[in-house]
């Protein structure tokens, strides 16, 4: 467990986003970027499919 400054600190979500075809993978980002994912790789191979890096990230913070 942090303590500190470092505890207070929001952090980027990241999640691994893959499909059989280029086509449902579309789908699937598309998906996610509207609940705000945004996309953060390229499309590469995954398995027997393709896949790619999306991250959430943490909300913007008001500087006084």
């Amino acid at each position: 467990m942090q303590k500190g400054w470092k505890a207070k600190q929001q952090k980027t979500l990241r999640k691994l986003v893959y499909a059989l075809n280029e086509h449902k993978l579309g789908q699937n980002i598309e998906a996610h970027e509207k609940r705000g994912w945004r996309l953060a790789s390229e499309v590469k191979e995954h398995g027997y499919g393709v896949g790619c890096l999306m991250e959430f990230p943490p909300p913007e913070r008001k500087v006084i």
